[in-house]
């Protein structure tokens, strides 16, 4: 399992503690879910390399 506070420390995110505390549970649940369902990808399926994000409009 990941070390959710320590990454988000190492790419200086600047996340209040009491907000890591909050949503480190879902990163660990999500890893948890996710994490053997990848094991089953095929070696021969390359990864999504991009996607996009349109912006929000602003009112």
């Amino acid at each position: 399992m990941k070390n959710w506070k320590k990454i988000a420390e190492a790419n200086e995110l600047r996340i209040p503690e009491p907000d890591l505390d909050r949503i480190t549970p879902a990163l660990e649940a999500l890893e948890a879910a996710f994490r053997p369902l990848a094991k089953d990808i095929p070696h021969d399926v390359e990864p999504a390399v991009a996607f996009y994000l349109f912006p929000e409009p602003v009112e």
